[in-house]
């Protein structure tokens, strides 16, 4: 959900608020208002898909200052992040995964991985459909954990915790 706050509508008398928003597809999105105790409104685009929407917010059906509005929305529960590097693993095994970011809208993502030698570099690199390709080498065995961020909000499952363990010598069990 995006929130957008309006200013005081205390000086204005009574009226009516109405809201209307448009998607990045041309769509109309509903939104909810929700009365404020301090005589402000807060608005809620009531959607899962990111995007760029404009948001147009009336007052007795005329825009008020500055409406129609610009939002940004992101949606961080639209991505998942698959693959083995997710998994626990063994002491010089590449860890590699992909995060999906198809719907999540325009953000920035991150990605950390924190282990014995605390943070190291993750090499990553697109992919196709918005599909990001991570790679980390884990070289010393311990626990592992890796934040998957977008516009600095964890993205589902994450933060993953992982074991990375040495691999066993023949004959060892």
């Amino acid at each position: 959900k995006a929130v957008v706050s309006t200013q005081s509508t205390g000086d204005a008398g009574d009226g009516q608020l109405s809201a209307v928003a448009i998607g990045p597809k041309g769509d109309a999105v509903p939104v909810e208002i929700i009365a404020n105790r301090n005589r402000t409104f807060t608005l809620k685009l009531l959607t899962s898909k990111g995007g760029r929407y404009l948001v147009n917010v009336y007052f007795n059906g005329s825009h008020i200052p500055n409406s129609p509005f610009k939002v940004r929305v992101c949606n961080p529960e639209a991505i998942w992040a698959e693959g083995p590097g997710l998994m626990d693993s063994f002491v010089g095994e590449l860890g590699d995964f992909q995060v999906f970011t198809r719907d999540a809208g325009h953000g920035t993502l991150s990605v950390r991985v924190n282990g014995p030698k605390d943070k190291f570099r993750v090499d990553m690199w697109k992919g196709a459909d918005r599909t990001v390709n991570c790679r980390y080498n884990p070289e010393v065995a311990g626990k592992y954990t890796i934040n998957i961020k977008w516009e600095d909000e964890h993205v589902k499952g994450s933060p993953f915790s992982i074991l990375v363990r040495k691999r066993p010598e023949n004959g060892d069990s």
